[in-house]
């Protein structure tokens, strides 16, 4: 089955998202003839895992244009969002002579098609690009929605662009190569989306995600579709992250983000951010936030999950401290949390005082 959303982004513009969500998809080429037809030179920008293990697949879904495409081959992981690889991509597209009409495919997880988004939308002021994340969680969340960045003095995403994807393709048989780990680092993305979408949303996720997470594929289809549909949706409706409709997708990210960059890479961006959604939840207890007839509801459902432990340098509260308050969310304030009052409801609080703060992460700890 294949699912195709059209989504308007607002009212100004009406351009759409176009994401195209299934499994053994067509080529690129017959999903979007158009981007095609007007593009004289074409980069593929993946990782050399990606590479070596799709290689074949890439083949196929580039079909007669496969052999006059360019490979840009990215480091692998975080060491993607840097700089220096941003700039060795952008000046790999001068030297092979792309011109605005050029196109560039993204194909990897989180790290690639956030650089390579942001290449694209610097390269002569723009030019179109797809993404195509191979990841579970580059399916559901990191490959959507147009966030494109690279990291900057240890700080994650602190440079970047509001920049969307002409097309995003998320064929599930990528997913099937997946080992345990790998699909288990979606869980916390997952749990994101049970907290703060509708009772329609939750319910599936919930029923899904262990067979999900085992590798079914029926399952891992289901759950991709529904959740690139709920992202794309809040997306249309404030692309830029400028109402608060689209912040929604930031639960759990503030602490999140701080646990990954203190791991030092110990801890992937989805178990970092299932790590954060529980520090989230517990500082929304002691805040009095959550719905005491909800505090067993939302554990059960962050606690249900196996997850791999926080490495101890996580719990250095004057690290984690300076890195919350480096956050983009935190705006002008000292820090800018999300909290739930149940599931469906999410509030902001800005400006929690440090003492709270480290009791929470001492909390969290205890757990």
């Amino acid at each position: 089955m294949t699912n195709i959303f059209l989504l308007k982004r607002d009212i100004t513009t009406s351009k759409t998202l176009r994401a195209v969500c299934g499994r053994g998809l067509p080529p690129l080429a017959h999903l979007a003839p158009e981007l095609f037809a007007g593009a004289g030179h074409i980069c593929l920008a993946t990782d050399r895992t990606c590479l070596n293990k799709f290689k074949r697949t890439f083949k196929k879904t580039l079909g007669r244009r496969w052999d006059g495409t360019d490979i840009f081959v990215l480091p692998a992981g975080r060491a993607a969002k840097t700089f220096r690889a941003l700039e060795g991509l952008l000046s790999f597209m001068l030297k092979r002579g792309f011109s605005r009409n050029s196109l560039l495919i993204a194909a990897g997880g989180g790290s690639v098609t956030d650089l390579a988004g942001l290449a694209a939308s610097l390269y002569m002021r723009g030019i179109n690009w797809i993404s195509v994340p191979t990841t579970f969680l580059g399916q559901i969340d990191a490959g959507l929605g147009g966030k494109t960045a690279v990291d900057l003095g240890g700080v994650k995403n602190m440079a970047g662009a509001f920049y969307q994807p002409a097309l995003t393709v998320c064929d599930a048989a990528f997913l099937q190569t997946l080992g345990p780990g790998e699909l288990r680092a979606g869980a916390g993305e997952l749990l994101k989306y049970a907290l703060i979408g509708p009772e329609a949303l939750r319910r599936r996720i919930l029923k899904s995600i262990e067979d999900a997470l085992k590798g079914d594929a029926k399952a891992l289809q289901e759950l991709v579709s529904a959740c690139a549909d709920f992202k794309l949706s809040l997306t249309a409706r404030d692309e830029r992250d400028e109402t608060g409709v689209r912040e929604l997708l930031n639960l759990g990210h503030t602490a999140g983000h701080a646990f990954e960059a203190l791991s030092k890479g110990r801890l992937a961006h989805g178990r970092a951010v299932l790590w954060g959604l529980r520090y989230a939840c517990l500082l929304s207890i002691r805040l009095k936030t959550l719905e005491p007839a909800q505090q067993r509801t939302v554990s059960g459902i962050l606690w249900g999950t196996e997850a791999a432990p926080l490495p101890a340098a996580c719990f250095n509260f004057r690290a984690f401290y300076r890195l919350i308050c480096y956050d983009k969310k935190a705006g002008a304030g000292k820090n800018r949390f999300l909290l739930i009052e149940r599931p469906g409801r999410i509030t902001a609080v800005n400006d929690i005082a440090p003492g709270i703060l480290k009791g929470t992460l001492t909390a969290l700890k205890r757990r």
